[in-house]
């Protein structure tokens, strides 16, 4: 199937038509549920998915806030004390934890990974930014009883409470890289062992070595089986370029600087602008681990262009069949595990105004299998799948496990 191949299936009524690399927003129920049908409008909030579901931690909306007479703690209004579950089948937005559970006081531009069943939740900040930041872990499965977020007791040498950092986990390893206090800026690396609950430091950078980057924030992870790839981010007055990128060797525990090839079917310098508050999802293709980077801004310019990149060929693609609707920064992604990356909420700059949203966007960022594609179909034509079925009953009509698992079960 070509790159740009298409796949539609016909019937009487209406058409399902599949396209690739598309951005589609994507709908939802609207319907009142434990008194809000959808998360607030935000920005410097976290999502991650797994095939089933998005969840979404925390944010920021200055224009949300309940204000009182006598209230002497208004900026925390502005930040969203609160865990939400999309459920992708269903397409209806739930609150999972809100201002009534146990929860980081942290909200923005903290930093979260879906580890089998398990979040985790480190660093971030209250308000005003960098008054109030952390240091600490979180924990919770969102899909059991009783919902809970627990702080993990951790000891060793702990990472400085900062936010705007950038964590991944590797080999019984959680990383956390980089991040601000609101005026210095590292790129200093902090490991936790999972088993030992362990901090210790991994590597602090220092300005008179030359591979050493510098300090930053916003800025997205990659990582394969032996690197971790620093992509983008910057301070308040500047962004880092994507052109090379600085790269941590685990095993070696050295830094150097990864150059990048640039779209050879653009005009020079054919690579991504320099950015920050952009979002970056990888999958593992025939081809190797692939990233998307989308949207961001570098300070001036705000940006709706979506990036690929390889991570064996270090060559940079333009997607130039995804666009954005807007420009758009301070948003998250996540990918699922058969390559399709969703998109919520983030500063939307229109109209020559910034607007915070909380619209949902969906691409698929590569061609997925056959059963993937039927199964987006038959969401299509029974939209009602998740009422109508047991999960005994879909197996029994041949839906596969793996599939009838996303309906039921969760």
């Amino acid at each position: 199937m070509s790159s740009d191949a298409s796949t539609a299936v016909v019937d009487s009524d209406q058409v399902f038509c599949f396209r690739p690399y598309e951005v589609k927003r994507v709908k939802y129920k609207s319907y009142t549920k434990n008194g809000r049908s959808r998360p607030f409008a935000r920005s410097g909030h976290r999502i991650v998915c797994d095939d089933a579901a998005i969840y979404c931690f925390g944010g920021f909306n200055p224009n949300m806030a309940v204000v009182t007479d006598d209230d002497d703690d208004a900026g925390s209004r502005c930040l969203f004390q609160e865990l939400w579950k999309y459920d992708i089948v269903r397409k209806e937005w739930s609150l999972v934890m809100g201002p009534n559970h146990v929860l980081p006081q942290e909200l923005a531009s903290n930093a979260m990974i879906l580890l089998g069943e398990t979040l985790i939740v480190f660093g971030g900040t209250g308000f005003p930014f960098g008054v109030n930041c952390s240091n600490r872990v979180y924990v919770c499965q969102p899909e059991k009883k009783p919902k809970e977020m627990t702080e993990v007791k951790v000891k060793g040498d702990l990472p400085p409470a900062q936010y705007g950092q950038a964590i991944v986990y590797h080999d019984g390893h959680l990383y956390t890289i980089g991040g601000t206090e609101g005026f210095d800026y590292t790129c200093d690396i902090y490991r936790l062992n999972i088993s030992s609950k362990t901090w210790e430091c991994a590597y602090a950078c220092r300005q008179d070595i030359r591979d050493d980057p510098p300090g930053r924030y916003r800025h997205e992870i990659a990582i394969d089986d032996e690197r971790i790839y620093i992509i983008g981010g910057g301070t308040s007055d500047s962004a880092f370029s994507l052109a090379s990128i600085p790269t941590y060797h685990i095993r070696e525990n050295v830094w150097s600087y990864t150059a990048t090839k640039p779209d050879p079917n653009l005009p020079l310098p054919g690579v991504p602008t320099a950015r920050k508050c952009h979002s970056c999802v990888q999958y593992k293709t025939d081809q190797g681990t692939e990233i998307v980077v989308a949207g961001g801004y570098d300070g001036r310019t705000y940006y709706g262009d979506i990036w690929k990149l390889n991570l064996s060929s270090l060559q940079w693609q333009l997607m130039q069949k995804s666009v954005l609707p807007h420009p758009l920064f301070f948003h998250d992604a996540a990918c699922s595990s058969a390559g399709c990356m969703y998109i919520f909420g983030g500063i939307k700059f229109s109209s020559n105004n910034n607007v915070r949203t909380n619209i949902v966007y969906k691409m698929w960022t590569t061609i997925p299998k056959l059963s993937e594609i039927c199964w987006e179909a038959l969401q299509h034509y029974v939209p009602d799948m998740a009422n109508r079925s047991t999960l005994p009953g879909l197996l029994s009509v041949g839906i596969p496990l793996k599939f009838a698992k996303r309906v039921h079960e969760q």
